[in-house]
């Protein structure tokens, strides 16, 4: 019976709604000063392989109540973007026309000063870093939204400073290393927190990320910039509503997903909704770095890296042009003999040597050396 009850399981397909999935996203926030960014997208169907879906060629632009309006500039295809200075005692509008005449308009948009963000540091324990948050609320500002960008140097599996080039092997100068380069990643997270359930309104060591051990974020220098959001209840209700029917899903005690809309209106009836939901006010940005140092030891696994070595054979440098031509392998050791002279070339994969495959070797502008 065991046997027969395994082999008969067949595969569920669902049937999906035929209702039409190209509903306008709409992502962003408008700060008070400096520079303001939105996304819009559309949303795909569920076995669509397209991801991404931006929208281009819109006609987007935020006005107050006294008649003036500001337009934004899509700077890549649906990406746009606002730089300017507005006052905290307006309200505003969001207005967005697409290039199919759609028009879409947000609710009355109230400017929430954020406080300072008060501690951002580390802890080191067991199993890795946790990199938190504390601040203070006020009684306009309760509702907390945290986005951060984490970035961090790394070294290929096997180091080189040698470069093939018109038929030779040369040492590379500073701006064609690659054995030294920059990633970053952009939270995945919703990290939200409400300060009004905490006495004086202060919210102490939130977590924001962890860096779990053998993370190759620490092995040289990392750093991470954590944006902090007041937000009004609302913003706060759509982005708890979309963080558990992002992470709360999957087992068979999770609740079920929420409807989820936001605060911007389609002007026609015959037009779905969008999603999503814009936020204004004074945001509150802190970066911090960690060391090696400060966490060491701290032992490294790269599972891309994990089976490179230097190749045992010697090339001649009168072979170079015919192993180094093809750019898969790469000169990683020059050879001498006890009075200098050059006997050849040791090897590795351009897998293994070079490290712009996974980052940039182009420093961040931000960057600071310890």
């Amino acid at each position: 019976m065991l046997v027969t009850m395994v082999s008969c399981r067949d595969p569920f397909e669902p049937e999906l709604s035929t209702f039409s999935t190209e509903v306008l996203v709409v992502e962003g926030f408008i700060e008070l000063e400096g520079e303001s960014i939105v996304r819009l997208s559309k949303t795909s169907p569920l076995q669509s392989e397209i991801t991404g879906n931006l929208v281009s060629s819109a006609f987007i632009s935020l006005s107050d109540g006294e008649d003036n309006r500001w337009d934004f500039v899509e700077l890549e295809e649906g990406i746009y973007s606002l730089e300017g200075s507005f006052s905290e005692n307006s309200t505003y509008f969001l207005h967005i026309q697409l290039s199919n005449g759609h028009t879409y308009r947000s609710e009355p948009l109230i400017p929430v000063i954020t406080p300072e963000i008060e501690v951002l540091d580390y802890i080191r324990d067991e199993d890795g870093v946790e990199i938190f948050v504390s601040t203070r609320g006020t009684e306009a500002a309760q509702y907390f939204l945290w986005t951060f960008e984490e970035h961090w140097i790394f070294q290929p599996g096997v180091v080189s400073q040698l470069i093939y080039e018109n038929g030779t092997v040369r040492r590379r100068t500073e701006e064609e290393r690659i054995d030294r380069c920059w990633d970053s990643n952009i939270n995945p997270y919703i990290v939200l927190q409400n300060a009004a359930r905490f006495e004086d309104n202060r919210i102490l060591q939130r977590e924001l990320v962890r860096i779990p051990n053998l993370s190759e974020k620490l092995t040289q220098r990392y750093s991470i910039e954590v944006k902090q959001m007041a937000i009004d209840q609302s913003a706060f209700d759509f982005w708890d509503i979309l963080r558990r029917n992002s992470e709360d899903v999957g087992g068979i005690f999770s609740p079920l997903p929420s409807l989820i809309t936001g605060n911007i209106q389609s002007l026609s009836e015959e037009v779905p909704q969008a999603i999503g939901h814009i936020s204004m006010g004074k945001t509150s940005t802190k970066r911090i770095y960690i060391d090696l140092d400060d966490v060491f030891p701290w032992p490294v696994f790269i599972p891309e890296y994990e089976f490179c070595f230097v190749l045992n054979d010697t090339i001649p440098p009168n072979l170079a042009s015919t192993q180094f031509a093809s750019g898969n392998l790469v000169p990683a050791r020059d050879i001498f003999n006890q009075m200098g002279v050059l006997l050849g070339y040791r090897a590795s994969n351009r897998a293994c040597t070079d490290c712009t495959l996974r980052g940039s070797n182009v420093r961040p502008e931000f960057w600071e050396d310890r």
